[in-house]
């Protein structure tokens, strides 16, 4: 199994700003195009304005007609377009980020990738359709304010809990969420922040209920562009938050243990043929006649010692046929047959001969066997087995 490249995912269209731009020229450009972040070139590299940045600068009384370069902004996150989806994953869950820039070879910016990409590329069938969002959501806290509340108050909460967005309820039930979208259209807008959250908060709220599987959310997600879905449950009480980033980490997550596991099952098995494979050499050594092992090419695999005394020790090479090692035998012309039987992985039996290192010839009974159960060409081992012994000056 392979992860997509970061490059086959990537938004190559980036839309960026001089940090000689203002943070209120920012503001509008991230509004215009609905985004919620901006990269910022700077004198050195690439830096990312979000809008909990322009949410935090507001709350800190930061003038927005100061120029980008002077205020704290942290590096644009890189990598190369050409790794794989998972070290974004790793890299953007470290750092709490929502997107990753790739920078070629020549330092130059070639795409960005962000969670939506991410989701929009996700295969649902991946994941487990037992996989419920209320199992899923257990113990994850979510920011729920009363509709009265100050909106400046709701985004001091934010800020502090550091999350995106705040969900308008009365009794658990959910009434309108801000998001850090409408914190940047409030902003835009140089509204009055001191009014109720009720006043500007999107409603009504896109629901989901608890009982649904991961699969139907990203499902969900996807087909209705939304970035979170609020999970209910049959009273339609609030039960928790999804996130894109929720649906990406755990469908990652859940990929590499199915890889873990396979390359697990890989190793085991490979550690299992070298097992098998070392008994099998230890039993080729164990008998006294020569002994060869073929593979599905007819080429050679396996020898034991006794195959040197037939043969020459430099011949007996990995790849190298049975007719190549016996083109110099005079009786290989007598095992034409035999030679058109292996070819195709039959059975057969062939009378051949070779001269001994005393210098008598030397009579085998020379059988094919395939080690494989069906009709399809897999190894073949051949055995010599030795007839009787010929004088030297004996003719065939």
């Amino acid at each position: 199994m392979q992860f997509p490249t970061l490059q086959s995912l990537a938004t190559t269209q980036v839309i960026s700003l001089n940090e000689q731009a203002s943070l209120a020229e920012a503001l509008s450009l991230m509004n215009k195009h609905t985004i919620r972040s901006l990269l910022v070139n700077s004198s050195q590299g690439y830096r990312l304005l979000q809008t909990k940045d322009l949410m935090a600068f507001h709350l800190q009384g930061i003038n927005f007609k100061v120029p980008l370069a002077q205020v704290l902004l942290p590096r644009a996150l890189q990598l190369p377009p050409e790794v794989d989806v998972q070290e974004a994953i790793k890299l953007i869950s470290l750092h709490q980020a929502e997107q990753v820039c790739l920078i070629d070879e020549n330092e130059q910016l070639c795409g960005i990738v962000t969670y939506t990409d991410l989701v929009q590329n996700l295969d649902p069938d991946a994941l487990a359709e037992n996989q419920r969002l209320g199992d899923l959501l257990r113990g994850m806290q979510l920011l729920q304010v009363n509709k009265e509340m100050p909106i400046n108050l709701v985004l001091g909460l934010m800020q502090r809990q550091d999350v995106n967005t705040a969900l308008i309820s009365e009794d658990r039930v959910p009434l309108g969420m801000l998001t850090l979208s409408d914190v940047m259209r409030l902003l835009d807008a140089n509204l009055d922040l001191s009014s109720r959250v009720d006043t500007v908060m999107s409603s009504p709220v896109s629901t989901l209920s608890e009982y649904f599987s991961v699969r139907q959310a990203i499902n969900n997600m996807r087909e209705q562009g939304f970035k979170r879905l609020v999970v209910v449950n049959d009273a339609n009480k609030v039960v928790g938050l999804i996130r894109q980033q929720d649906l990406v980490n755990l469908y990652y997550s859940q990929w590499f243990g199915l890889i873990k596991q396979q390359q697990q099952e890989l190793l085991d098995s490979n550690q299992h043929l070298e097992q098998k494979e070392q008994a099998f050499t230890q039993l080729l050594e164990m008998l006294e006649f020569p002994v060869l092992l073929l593979n599905a090419k007819g080429e050679l695999d396996q020898f034991n010692q006794a195959a040197q005394q037939i043969f020459a020790k430099e011949k007996l090479l990995s790849g190298v046929t049975l007719q190549r090692l016996m083109q110099d035998n005079p009786s290989a012309a007598n095992a034409k047959d035999f030679f058109i039987k292996l070819d195709i992985g039959q059975a057969s039996r062939a009378e051949v001969m070779f001269k001994s290192v005393t210098g008598h010839y030397q009579a085998y009974q020379l059988t094919a066997r395939p080690l494989n159960s069906d009709a399809s060409r897999g190894f073949m081992l051949l055995s010599f087995k030795p007839r009787q012994a010929i004088e030297s000056t004996s003719s065939y």
